[in-house]
């Protein structure tokens, strides 16, 4: 009998099966990777395939030459790996998928269709849980659903094993291409709308990968990347070593810079304080990389006493953060500060619940201020951008004032609720190591209501005058905030990393006469690039009503490597 007949006539999956099928997952993400990306620049923030393969190479180095006793022992150490390797709302969501699939199946040695079937139906609900999506919401979720159905299927009538997982990739890869007429509800994709519309969910064409890589019977035929439709752009040299390098590159160039401020920890990329401060409230802040001075730049008396940085546009993973908030305790309770992103509130969330267990008392302020995406009531909600700043200065010298942790969260939350900002784009970023633009534009065009994390916005407006682009920011936010005449506001008039002084100069002017006409005072204004999308050429504006209080712990003293007063 043939080698190929007998294994066809198999009906069980071995470890040794299970850690091929982890090294087949990884070789089909980097055929895919520059798919993955292509997928995500549409209607994300171009890094689910980087950040993925960063994951799926750790399994292969985690399982290279070694495996483990039993099957859940392997399913529950790759979850681990890919929580501590992801980031970002994949790495969680990934990692749960396999955790909950090892709790399942126990100390199995080998599972067969049915156990397989009911084990896939128990990292689904793990998924669910966790990223609280549902089948049609254009997430992962849409070819998880149909392939742990035909699975279940499968196992109901009998099927062989080389059957059961054919038919779970078939499922699973129709369900990828059902994402592309969907409206995005859950992730970033959520905030364009119905521009997400006519593209394939990215994790959900990775979840496809995963349940092809089950099926070595099939032979791979990788998916074209295509740009069409958009404007050539002329390629772009970055300062970059390698692209794998550079957070831990800056961050020891932000810390041999400023060694009195900040000392940088290179196994959790953590940035703390260099001297910890004694007996108050530790702030934690942090999120993907390529926002700087965001947030690094900002670890310092009167402000924050770690940041945590993940990678590009990633959420840290829930081990990154534990390692900064242990660091920022002083015993008098740690607050994070956390923009509404999926990747990391769910990454916060977790770290939380686990320094919670080993007594560290914690609290969490919600960054959500950008009106742009203020949209369905189902949906993340809106965006936390560059008032994260105003939070952090403001939490910062309640916090070094000695306030304790109720407080400093109830002032911190409080300035969230007062405060609103509007971007918009006249050219995308590029990742580092890329020489494309994340999306295109034609010269007549901006992007309005954009991110931080490189995404498109919410439309397109016409090109026009700085006045007249800077008038369609500060109206919606006035009128949002209900700002009536002799109302006063903190201005942050923020480069998304592109802009340069003169740029920004101009826009605060008129942000100023704006204000001004509407009988609104600029109580304190702030102008710069503090809040940035790596290299877009964009600029933001923040408004936050301001009372005595407000004003007092904004003019605090604070001395970080990119904000001291």
């Amino acid at each position: 009998m043939s080698e190929s007949n007998a294994s066809d006539r198999r009906q069980s999956l071995t470890v040794a099966d299970l850690v091929n099928w982890l090294h087949r997952f990884d070789e089909l993400t980097a055929t895919e990777l520059d798919w993955l990306t292509e997928l995500d620049s549409a209607i994300g923030d171009a890094d689910h395939g980087v950040n993925l393969i960063r994951g799926t190479r750790a399994l292969r180095e985690r399982f290279e030459g070694q495996h483990p006793a039993n099957v859940g022992e392997l399913l529950g150490q790759a979850g681990v790996t890919l929580v501590a390797t992801v980031g970002g709302a994949s790495g969680a969501l990934y990692g749960a998928l396999f955790v909950e699939m090892a709790r399942h199946v126990g100390s199995a040695k080998s599972i067969d269709v049915a156990t397989l079937a009911s084990s896939f139906r128990a990292g689904l609900s793990g998924v669910v849980t966790l990223g609280r999506a549902s089948p049609a919401d254009k997430t992962m979720v849409d070819a998880l659903t149909p392939a742990v159905e035909a699975l279940e299927v499968a196992a109901e009538r009998g099927a062989s094993l080389r059957q059961a997982l054919v038919d779970a990739f078939a499922a699973a890869a129709a369900g990828r291409e059902a994402t592309t007429p969907l409206v995005a509800r859950k992730g970033r994709a959520s905030y364009l709308g119905v521009r997400s519309v006519d593209h394939i969910d990215p994790g959900a064409a990775s979840t496809a990968l995963l349940f092809e890589a089950l099926s070595p019977h099939l032979e791979h035929s990788p998916h074209p990347t295509t740009r069409t439709g958009q404007t050539m752009t002329t390629a772009r040299r970055q300062f970059v070593n390698q692209p794998d390098d550079i957070i831990a590159e800056a961050l020891d160039g932000l810390a041999l810079t400023h060694p009195s401020l900040v000392a940088w920890h290179p196994e959790s990329n953590v940035v703390s304080r260099a001297t910890p401060a004694a007996r108050k409230v530790g702030l934690v802040s942090g999120g993907g990389s390529g926002h700087e001075p965001l947030h690094a730049g900002f670890v310092g008396t009167g402000m924050l006493d770690a940041a945590v940085c993940g990678a590009v546009f990633a959420s840290p993973t829930s081990e990154q953060i534990q390692a900064g908030t242990r660091l920022a305790n002083s015993g008098n309770g740690v607050l994070h500060i956390v923009k509404n992103y999926t990747g990391d509130v769910l990454n916060f969330e977790i770290a939380a619940e686990l320094v919670s267990d080993d007594g560290i008392e914690m609290q969490t302020v919600i960054v959500d201020d950008d009106l742009a995406s203020d949209g369905a009531a189902d949906g993340p909600g809106r965006r936390g951008t560059a008032a994260t700043l105003v939070v952090e200065k403001v939490c910062g010298a309640l916090a070094e004032s000695g306030a304790d942790l109720a407080t400093v969260a109830e002032h911190g939350r409080g300035v969230v609720a007062r405060s609103r900002s509007l971007a918009l784009a006249l050219s995308a970023c590029a990742h580092p190591g890329e020489s494309r633009a994340a999306f295109d534009l034609e010269p007549n065009e901006v992007e309005f209501g954009v991110g931080i994390h490189g995404e498109r916005g919410v439309s397109r407006i016409p090109f026009a005058t700085a006045d007249e682009l800077v008038e369609q920011l500060v109206t919606p936010l006035a009128d949002e905030l209900e700002l009536k005449r002799g109302a006063s506001v903190i201005a942050v008039v923020n480069g998304l990393g592109g802009a340069y002084p003169l740029e920004l100069s101009i826009i605060a002017r008129q942000v100023h006469r704006l204000l001004s006409g509407r009988g609104v005072g600029v109580a304190r204004s702030l102008v710069g690039s503090y809040v940035t999308s790596l290299d877009m050429h964009g600029a933001s504006v923040t408004l936050t009503v301001a009372d005595d209080d407000l004003i007092g712990a904004w003019d605090a003293p604070v001395r970080t490597p990119n904000l001291t007063w």
